[in-house]
Parts: structure tokens; sequence; C-alpha cells
């Protein structure tokens, strides 16, 4: 079946739905597929995963953590092991990075230099010149960032294609058609800016000066185009499997 499976777990603001939908919702936008070609999947509400019959998966962010270990977040995990072990593509954001090294037997948790916010710059690896999503990114580009809580340590088989001072593991390859990100392809400036408008008193206690972060942010299309990219190698790389790993 040629489907991109989006897995939902969490939601934004109710304010920003309202506007512009929810976190699914901005990844099926930067899909830029038809709507017969996703399919969304709600693990949050309980809805099932699907074991088969789709060309990769996206895991999208969430305002939980990983390491509060809640049931449907550990029942994604597992999933997430199995679907590794076939070769399915994956690709991870935000919280679904960190579920990504939590499932495979890294360690998520708070960030020691605290929040990352706004837009910020990702610098690429020399791991990351012969890697097939990302090669055709330059090697210093800006993305839109939100998180508290990082990918400390990683998996064994693990590769890191980027980051910056703030966070080491910006980019990692997880497993062969494995991909994470820390970053926010699926965000834009309202989203991001409303981001740092309500957590700006936290920001301060880092001393962020919150309106210049603000002022700051602009559209990033290297990272937007990550989505759409990560879903036509996702279709190449289903029909290079032998039979049955997919």
């Amino acid at each position: 079946m040629n489907t991109i499976l989006v897995v939902k777990l969490g939601s934004t603001y109710p304010q920003l739905i309202a506007k512009h939908g929810d976190f699914d919702d901005w990844v099926v936008r930067r899909l830029n597929l038809p709507a017969k070609e996703v399919c969304v999947v709600d693990v949050v509400a309980g809805e099932n995963l699907p074991r088969d019959g789709f060309n990769g998966a996206i895991l999208t962010g969430s305002h939980n953590m990983v390491t509060d270990r809640l049931e449907w977040s550990e029942r994604t995990a597992e999933w997430l092991r199995g679907q590794v072990e076939k070769r399915t593509p994956i690709l991870g954001i935000c919280y679904g990075h960190q579920l990504l090294a939590h499932a495979l037997g890294g360690v998520a948790g708070p960030n020691p230099q605290g929040r990352e916010f706004g837009n910020q710059k990702i610098h690429l690896n020399d791991a990351a010149e012969g890697d097939s999503l990302f090669r055709a990114i330059p090697k210093v580009f800006e993305a839109h960032c939100c998180h508290a809580q990082s990918a400390l340590k990683l998996p064994a088989d693990a590769v890191c294609l980027g980051g910056n001072t703030h966070e080491t593991n910006h980019i990692v390859r997880f497993a062969e058609n494995c991909w994470g990100v820390q970053f926010h392809p699926e965000f834009d400036v309202e989203a991001t800016r409303y981001y740092i408008e309500q957590h700006k008193d936290l920001l301060a206690k880092q001393g962020v000066d919150t309106k210049k972060l603000s002022d700051a942010v602009v559209p990033t299309p290297e990272s937007y185009a990550l989505i759409s990219r990560f879903a036509k190698d996702a279709k190449k790389i289903v029909l290079s499997l032998p039979a049955g790993s997919s």
C-alpha cells in the first residue's frame, strides 16, 4: 500500500488547533501527498498501530515526556522495536526522536542545559555526507526548536548526524532506514513564536531574551523539506527491500 503512517503522540494547544489543526495536521501538510496516501493513528486515544501495509512512519511531537513511561508511549516503543527490525522507514520528531532512543536501548531525559526554543542552527557532521536523507541538506541550516528533554544517550548502533552546542544529538540515524530529529520540521513561524510566548517565563529564568528570540524566528525551508523528502525516500526503500521484510 502506498501510504505514509503518521503516529500521533500528542496534541498542541487548543488555540493553535482551532486555527491550524493539530500536530498530525502539520506533518500531513508538509508531506504534500494526496489524502489517500496518508493514514493517521492516534495512539494516545487508544488507536491500534498496524503491523504492515504502509511505506513508512512519522512520529509526531508531544507535550508529554518520554520519561513518564505512559502506557501508550511504552506500547508504541514496543511497536517501534518490531518495525526497526523489519527495516521499516521511520522518522521521529522531537518526542518521537526521544522515544526511538528509549525504545532501542538509549536514554531520554531532561537536557542539562534546559530548554531550546526558536530558530536554531543545526550543524551536520561528516557522517551525514553519505546519508540518504540528509546528504541533500546544507552543512549548516536553521530549524524550529521547542524542547526540554533530549536523547541523552544513544543506542549502541545509532549514529549522530548533526547537532549544536545546546543539543548534541539533534539528528540521529538510529538504524537502517530509521532517523530521529530533535527539531521540528513541521512547525511554522507562528507556531514557533506561540510556543516561545507560552514558555517565556521559564525561558527567562534561563537568561533567554524571549522578545529577541521571537523576533528572530523566520521560515526554515531546509528543515521543512525533510518531511516530504522522507516520504519519497520511504517509497524507494520499501520497493528495494527483500520480500517479507516490510
